[in-house]
């Protein structure tokens, strides 16, 4: 038997569905990678006669453009999903790639005009919901439930092999090209997740989705505890977000943010190689609550570090760490998702996620305006996060 093996799922849809997440994945590890930096370093004129700190600026840039991109999100959740059900989930693909290639032309606007960033944002929004909730219910409508953690982990073995690539040409890109060559080539990039989604075979989905449902939905117990799980899954991955502005802060260079996180990401791929099939085999929650227990301290520990051998060593821990836990995770949740109301199911999964972001980010400005440098308050923060994501249960009577 061959060393190099994954027991994935294999089927025509789930090729193209393959493909398409691994050219966003791209695509996001060149351009949505070094998002934080890019906002960070704009000159908004509002800010200009106020006695705000360099970094205090640059947090409340991030702050408040990831902050009004959940508020689109959150507004345009229940339109976005009718668009699925009347036209079918491969519009959501095409469109959602659209919109994504029209945020990254913006965001190359932007170099001649800032407030193009704020149509970006927009542009943003939109396609979150487009993408993510056709994305998911696709994978879920298509994964046999024995072996939706070998079909995540096939995908996350792939996503840490570009994410270990990425993020370092991405930073030598910006050093040596500028931010707009790095936008052009992520517009080029994503265009062919477009081609890949007309090759998907449409699916049409009987469901009804509303806001009076989802406020229903919302006060169910099972499903609000649920919902806390998904914040706790938020906040964690924003303030990875914000841990790259914090290695840039610290090192003083993009290029040195690149290569770093794709050092850390090596053992991270082994692990997604091995672990996915062995999950549906074997769910017990023992390794889970450790897995989550352990990213805790590490977000703990993160508060202390202060050079880059402490950064690597603890990041190359989390990412092992994190490839267990977040595949479990993952799969837990999008197998609930399986039912005749699944896109309304991944549909208020996203509406969740758009509260927990906008009430995160409001916190983040608060905190780093009252106490100037933050980053120890927000890593703290960020552990408690990883906790709450412990609340998961596979089924809704657990």
């Amino acid at each position: 038997m061959p060393l190099f093996r994954l027991a994935f799922q294999y089927s025509r849809n789930l090729k193209y569905i393959y493909a398409i997440r691994l050219v966003r994945e791209l695509t996001s590890q060149l351009v949505v990678f070094f998002l934080p930096l890019y906002f960070f370093n704009l000159r908004f004129s509002f800010f200009a006669n106020t006695d705000f700190s360099t970094l205090q600026q640059g947090i409340f840039n991030v702050s408040l453009l990831y902050l009004l991109t959940y508020v689109v999100v959150f507004l345009t959740a229940i339109p976005t999903a009718q668009i699925l059900l009347k036209y079918g989930i491969r519009s959501g693909f095409i469109l959602g790639n659209l919109f994504y290639a029209l945020f990254i032309l913006f965001l190359y606007l932007s170099k001649n005009n800032i407030y193009y960033t704020f149509s970006a944002i927009v542009a943003m929004g939109v396609q979150i919901n487009l993408f993510w909730n056709s994305y998911f219910y696709a994978l879920s409508r298509n994964s046999a439930s024995t072996k939706m953690g070998a079909n995540l982990g096939a995908i996350n073995f792939f996503l840490n092999l570009l994410a270990m690539i990425a993020p370092a040409l991405g930073g030598i890109i910006i050093i040596a090209l500028g931010y707009d060559t790095l936008f052009l080539l992520g517009l080029s990039i994503v265009l062919w997740g477009v081609v890949f989604a007309f090759m998907f075979d449409n699916v049409k989905v009987r469901d009804k989705i509303s806001w009076t449902e989802f406020i229903q939905w919302m006060q169910a117990p099972t499903f609000r505890q649920l919902a806390l799980t998904f914040s706790g899954k938020y906040i964690n991955d924003a303030t990875i977000d914000l841990w790259t502005l914090y290695m840039f802060v610290l090192l003083g260079s993009v290029k040195s943010v690149g290569f770093f996180y794709s050092l850390a990401l090596f053992m991270a791929l082994l692990v997604s190689y091995f672990i996915g099939s062995l999950l549906d085999k074997n769910r017990g929650q023992r390794a889970f609550r450790l897995s989550g227990g352990l990213l805790s301290v590490f977000w703990v520990a993160r508060a202390f570090m202060l050079n880059i051998w402490t950064i690597t060593f603890v990041n190359a821990l989390d990412k092992v760490t994190a490839s267990f836990h977040w595949l479990f995770f993952d799969r837990t949740w999008i197998l609930r998702g399986k039912g005749r109301e699944a896109l309304s199911y991944f549909v208020y999964r996203e509406m969740i996620y758009a509260l927990a972001a906008i009430v995160f980010w409001v916190f983040v400005a608060l905190l780093f305006y009252v106490f100037g440098n933050a980053w120890q308050s927000l890593f703290v923060f960020a552990g408690f996060g990883v906790l709450l994501t412990l609340l998961i249960k596979e089924h809704k009577g657990q």
